[in-house]
């Protein structure tokens, strides 16, 4: 199989790259990062002897979800998606070795999240200001999708500051603000404790996140602690809030 060099501050492959080879370090050190509004976030390191963009491939993605980056010179072996699947059918070892490995990642994911909910919520005990408790005419919170449809049956006018956010499980503390709206989830968890709040500024609408770890997206457009803004505006026809909320002007009055 084809071995290629590469030498400190090249790129292996792109995100966007179209997932169809997983290469194996020989030697050095590759960078995995991803871009997010033109900040650089690192994910991790690939060293001598691991295997480098076998998550794409084994999924069937067709697109790179990261990119990679020499660190100081390096050599790869390049093995194609078809052969690499073949290889892991064929080879217990390799297997056995994808799994250890896919298993530390998600261990990293998870003390990640924890560290970013903990730091998330000191930030909020910092004194996140919300405004003051204003009723907005017509604006009511109903579910997005058919699972939170089950939770969610009816629907809820909101006072700003309205906060939405998860319900603890068992083992955890309240959340660091007073959620109006608590959603249950499962893990792998989607909403954060305390994930986003509809507030009034100046006599206008908007979402803010509450530095959520996964963002809030609010019109097509993410924003958090992650992606730069922390609120957005709403548009007057209608606001798409967190990953499975939506909130919308009623025909009746608030409460």
């Amino acid at each position: 199989m084809p071995a290629k060099r590469f030498f400190q501050g090249d790129t292996l492959f792109r995100e966007g790259d179209p997932a169809d080879c997983v290469m194996r370090v020989l030697s050095g050190t590759v960078e995995v990062i991803r871009q997010v509004n033109g900040s650089e976030i690192v994910l991790g390191r690939v060293q001598t002897g691991q295997h480098l963009g076998e998550m794409g491939v084994i999924e069937g993605r067709p697109r790179r979800s990261a990119s990679a980056r020499a660190v100081g010179e390096i050599e790869v072996e390049i093995i194609g998606a078809e052969n690499f699947l073949n290889e892991v059918t064929r080879t217990p070892s390799l297997a056995r070795e994808l799994i250890f490995r896919l298993s530390q990642r998600l261990h990293v994911a998870e003390d990640r999240i924890v560290r970013n909910e903990q730091q998330g919520g000191q930030r909020l005990r910092e004194g996140v200001s919300l405004g003051d408790q204003t009723p907005i005419e017509g604006v009511v919170v109903t579910a997005g999708t058919s699972a939170l449809r089950q939770q969610l049956s009816h629907r809820v006018h909101v006072t700003a500051p309205f906060v939405v956010g998860r319900a603890p499980f068992s083992h955890e503390p309240p959340g660091a603000v007073a959620a109006d709206l608590l959603l249950y989830d499962r893990e792998p968890v989607r909403l954060s404790r305390d994930h986003f709040a509809i507030v009034l500024q100046d006599g206008r609408l908007f979402v803010r996140d509450l530095h959520s770890t996964l963002g809030t997206t609010v019109n097509g457009v993410s924003i958090g602690w992650h992606f730069g803004p922390m609120k957005r505006r709403c548009k007057p026809e209608t606001m798409r809030s967190s990953p499975a909320v939506r909130a919308h002007p009623s025909s009746s009055r608030s409460k």
